[in-house]
Order: structure tokens, then sequence, then C-alpha cells
């Protein structure tokens, strides 16, 4: 086995170059860090391309049978040093992925009666799009549409946020909203009873007075701008979440948390309309 050890090295300045958006765009690859995630892409089969690994930071008995389940040509052994001029972390645990991009279109999407899909709209925060990420796989989402000009999914921290999730589910990417409203307005003819819902602080409707036994588009905004108001105007309708006590919102990812698990409490509790 061979160790990488110079930070020179021509591999480990490539890595570190995917730090960087515009080379994770360019090369069509991303970094990802940690046991857990690492685990998660594995088991569900994601386009690992390199398996990057520091066997003097390698203490979980878990670790070694991750390294021997991916052929030893996709490894890369690093030392220490190396590793941690990679990490995000400041207890990294040794073991990192290269994984590919690969995004569907909207035409791949699950398009059925139990459709819920979670579209996220020029967000800026990668924290709040990496949670909504891992709510959409919480509840069950058939899917994530990002909608530019929006923080990167692949960028580091929003990939930690994801906690996994990110391979969990379909995640398309739209650089026009124009897409996205030419799209369901093509399965509305599909799905007659598309409801297409939008978070609002000035929306007419308490989120918990819709009816979401429905194939249903829940759309959220930026965090301090909302939605576009092309978007807002295209939707069904603009739904808040009351707010009791003398706060005025919530973060955006805690607001997405609580309209899809009320969109939960209505499929598993009611019988669907049929009508």
């Amino acid at each position: 086995m061979k160790v990488i050890t110079s930070l020179q090295n021509r591999r480990v300045k490539y890595l570190r170059s995917l730090r960087l958006r515009k080379y994770r765009q360019r090369e069509r690859q991303y970094m990802i860090e940690g046991l857990r995630i690492v685990e998660e892409a594995l088991d569900r089969g994601a386009p690992v391309e390199t398996l990057i690994y520091a066997p003097d930071l390698l203490v979980s008995e878990r670790a070694e049978p991750l390294v021997m389940a991916v052929e030893p040509d996709r490894r890369l052994a690093v030392s220490e040093q190396v590793f941690r001029s990679l990490s995000e972390r400041d207890d990294p645990q040794g073991l990192a992925a290269v994984v590919r991009i690969e995004e569907p279109d909207l035409q791949a999407l699950a398009v059925g009666e139990d459709l819920l899909l979670i579209v996220a709209c020029e967000l800026q925060d990668p924290g709040n799009l990496g949670s909504i990420v891992r709510t959409a796989d919480a509840v069950g989402a058939s899917g994530v549409v990002i909608v530019e000009p929006s923080v990167d999914l692949y960028d580091p921290q929003c990939v930690r946020a994801t906690m996994g999730s990110l391979f969990a589910l379909p995640i398309a990417h739209l650089t026009d909203s124009k897409k996205l409203l030419a799209w369901w307005t093509e399965l509305r003819r599909q799905q007659p009873r598309l409801a297409v819902v939008a978070s609002s602080a000035h929306g007419a409707i308490d989120h918990f007075d819709v009816d979401y036994r429905r194939p249903t588009i829940l759309l959220v905004g930026n965090e301090r701008r909302g939605l576009p108001e092309d978007m807002r105007e295209a939707c069904d309708v603009l739904v808040r979440l009351p707010m009791v006590g003398s706060a005025t919102s919530l973060n955006v990812s805690a607001a997405t948390a609580a309209l899809a698990y009320e969109i939960v409490r209505q499929r598993r509790n009611r019988p669907r309309d049929k009508t």
C-alpha cells in the first residue's frame, strides 16, 4: 500500500481544489467526509469515484470494511498530515470520498398520487438547504428541486447538513424558474388534482387549513426575500404558519419541516379523497 505524504502531490492538489464551487462544477465531482456519510454513500450506491483514507486516523471498527468494499484502484491512501490538509473538521476520522455529480431532470421524478415535491428557491445558506434535503428524506418526499441562483448543494457545509440524505432521493437543479412553471403546467394535465402550495409570511390561509391529500408541490423561498413574484403568482395558494408567540417568522428550514410534517400527518390520519 503506497501512502501519499506530499502536500504538493498532484492528486492532493486536485482534491483540495474541490473545496471551490467552480472546480466542483467544472469537474462534476465533490468531496464528502466522515464515516457516516461515506457509509451512506456506499450503501445507497452513490457514484463514488475515489475513497480517500488515512490509515493512522482510522480508529472505528466500521472504517476498515468500508475501505475494503472499494476496489483497490479506487482507493487513495494518504498520511495524517495530508488528510488534515483536505479535511473541513477539527477532528477528522480519516475517511472521505470523491463522488460524481449526477442530477436528474424533472422528467425523471415520480409524479403519482402521492407526489410530494419540495422546491427550494434561491436559498443562500448551505445549512438551510442541507437541512431541507434531510427533511425531504425524512418525510418520504418524491424529490427536491433547487432553483438557482442558489447556494451549492455540494458545498461541504451543505453536504454535512444533509447527513447523507442527498443520496436518498432525487434532487434536480434548475437555472430558470420558468422551466419549473412550464413543467408543473404540463404535469397538471396528467394530475388535475395537483396542488402547488407556497409558504409565505403574507399567505392568506393557515397551513393547517389546506387539504394535502392530493399530489403536492411545496415551494419555499429565499431567507430574506421569499419567493420571486412570478412563482408566487403561479401557485394555487399561499399559506402561512400561524405565529402564536412573539416570534414573527421561522428559519426557512424549520418552516419547511413544519409544513412537510403537516402533509405527512394529513396523509396518514385521514382517508384520501378520490374525487
